[in-house]
């Protein structure tokens, strides 16, 4: 038991610096956790051996690596919330009509945690695992907007702005802009700037309350234009809203 725990305090860190953000010093992260510098250096070394954790750039601060975040997204599909999430889902395709995925950002890519398909024959198909760019759907530029300014800023800073459809933001000022909107409606629109012809609105899921709230996911409803508006998708905000606070507990 001893050596189990032993084992567990490392990880106890790891939950640290996943919960922080921004990536953060040895300093911040030994003081945080209430441990010594020469134990928490130990434990972060051990963390970036196993491929969990990595130094940003400037080789001075500690971040998730992508292990962990594979780790994360498969704890989140296989858990036992994950039924209960997919039912959610259902009900707002039942209710709207169209195609609706749950989302998660890594890095700046947006990646679905699960969808559920329309029964329409004209639909756009994304299996769980896929992932998008988050400067042009409407998750990421969700996620983006709702990022701490310094972490949202070095992400933009690392985008590769590609331009998918005619309708794709590739200005990064455009972009910060946009994020401003989007933070006082609390909602976020693709309008056909991944795929021509398709739309998408996404709207927060998240956890905490008050100053410590967190946006740990987005829901998301998608259509062809040909089928559904701007403005009939706008309508669903309220559906979407209920669906988000349901979410939101099964993500605790």
């Amino acid at each position: 038991m001893d050596a189990l725990s032993t084992m567990l305090k490392p990880l106890a860190l790891l939950e640290k610096v996943a919960g922080m953000d921004h990536p953060a010093t040895l300093a911040e992260i030994a003081e945080d956790c209430d441990v010594p510098k020469p134990t928490v250096h130990r434990w972060l070394g051990s963390l970036t051996n196993a491929g969990l954790l990595q130094r940003t750039p400037d080789g001075r601060r500690f971040e998730l690596a992508s292990r962990a975040t594979r780790l994360a997204f498969a704890i989140l599909s296989n858990g036992p919330s994950g039924a209960l999430r997919h039912e959610i889902l259902q009900s707002v395709v039942r209710e709207v009509g169209e195609s609706c995925n749950l989302t998660i950002l890594r890095g700046a890519q947006v990646i679905y945690l699960d969808r559920v398909e329309s029964k329409w024959p004209l639909r756009i198909t994304f299996q769980p695992g896929s992932n998008v760019p988050a400067h042009c759907s409407a998750s990421g530029k969700l996620f983006l907007a709702l990022l701490p300014a310094s972490r949202r800023e070095r992400i933009i800073r690392e985008l590769t702005l590609e331009k998918f459809t005619e309708k794709t933001i590739i200005d990064a000022a455009v972009l910060r802009q946009e994020f401003t909107v989007i933070r006082r409606q609390s909602y976020s629109v693709d309008r056909e700037e991944y795929l021509s012809g398709l739309i998408c609105l996404a709207v927060p899921v998240f956890k905490g309350a008050g100053r410590s709230r967190t946006c740990i996911a987005a829901l998301a409803l998608q259509a062809p234009v040909a089928r559904f508006s701007y403005d009939q998708m706008v309508q669903t905000l309220p559906t979407l809203q209920r669906a988000s606070s349901a979410l939101s507990a099964t993500l605790e």
